[in-house]
């Protein structure tokens, strides 16, 4: 196929590891988005690094993981992490830098009895290395949070407050609620019940131990979250349970599906412009700097 000899400015790509690389046919999607795009970098999360084709497939000889391939291209290689133990395997593969995904952050990540703080796991991460950023991720939506980051860690990666702007591809109503006023950190909880009603609904299934979200509470997680697996699994053979779940999908009702956030969603008070949100977030974290050495 055509080759892009240039790097394509700003594009960086995001994979989820288990569904993007999961057959020869994805590793061969992924080489020719490397070869042909030319990323500035990619993001690999859940897992972060993937076992060889070359392992997979003992008489292909290719690279021996999504981090090598990236390198092959000139790709840089993001690897975004929750646990120290991943991190370590991180650096072994001399991944660029490593996005410490904390249990208070929203969306996919470890399981809550896995996970860690953000704070804690970017802290000893970087003690780990000196050659790599090592950035935090989980609950930071303000210019205070940024500066506070700084002080353990070499930068932040964001999703929530992104997740809450007009640029955001999300579904509205969902996204509408990230702003309510009465939201605080006590909203928001990491569970695996939504994973385990959607993998019942879907045929990419996310696996463990990266099948938990942090999500706003609602009658799902009041009604299930802290009962065993086994109890919502009869639930829904038994009962009606999935057909009104799909029900509520079509009508985005958020008082049952998961409406995905981190634990910094209390301090999110507007849906605004992506631009708008990083020049005060960096202004407010200039500022928060400025007043420490004063």
């Amino acid at each position: 196929g055509e080759t892009n000899d240039h790097h394509s400015p700003g594009l960086a790509i995001g994979f989820i590891g288990f569904s993007s690389l999961a057959t020869p046919g994805g590793w061969d999607n992924y080489e020719y988005i490397l070869k042909r795009y030319r990323p500035r970098a990619v993001q690999f999360f859940a897992p972060s690094i993937i076992i060889t084709r070359e392992q997979q497939q003992p008489e292909m000889k290719q690279m021996s993981n999504n981090v090598q391939l990236a390198h092959e291209y000139g790709v840089k290689f993001i690897a975004q992490i929750g646990s120290i133990e991943e991190a370590k395997e991180a650096i072994r593969h001399r991944v660029d830098a490593i996005v410490c995904q904390g249990s208070e952050a929203g969306g996919h990540g470890l399981r809550r009895e896995l996970g860690n703080s953000a704070m804690a796991l970017a802290s000893q991460a970087s003690k780990l290395t000196k050659d790599m950023p090592v950035l935090a991720a989980g609950g930071i939506v303000s210019g205070k949070h940024v500066a506070a980051a700084l002080c353990y860690c070499d930068g932040v990666s964001i999703g929530t407050r992104y997740w809450a702007c007009r640029e955001s591809l999300g579904n509205e109503r969902l996204q509408e609620g990230l702003a309510r006023a009465e939201n605080s950190c006590d909203d928001v909880i990491r569970t695996s019940v939504f994973d385990q009603i959607q993998n019942e609904l879907t045929a990419t299934k996310w696996p463990h131990p990266y099948d938990s979200v942090g999500a706003l509470r609602n009658r799902t997680t009041e009604q299930w979250d802290g009962k065993s697996s086994t109890e919502l699994q009869t639930a829904m053979v038994e009962t009606k349970l999935l057909e009104e779940y799909k029900e509520s999908r079509i009508k985005s009702d958020a008082s049952v599906i998961a409406t995905l956030a981190g634990e910094g969603v209390g301090e999110i008070d507007s849906v605004e412009g992506a631009y708008e949100i990083t020049l005060r977030m960096e202004e407010e974290a200039v500022d928060t700097i400025d007043r420490l050495r004063t």
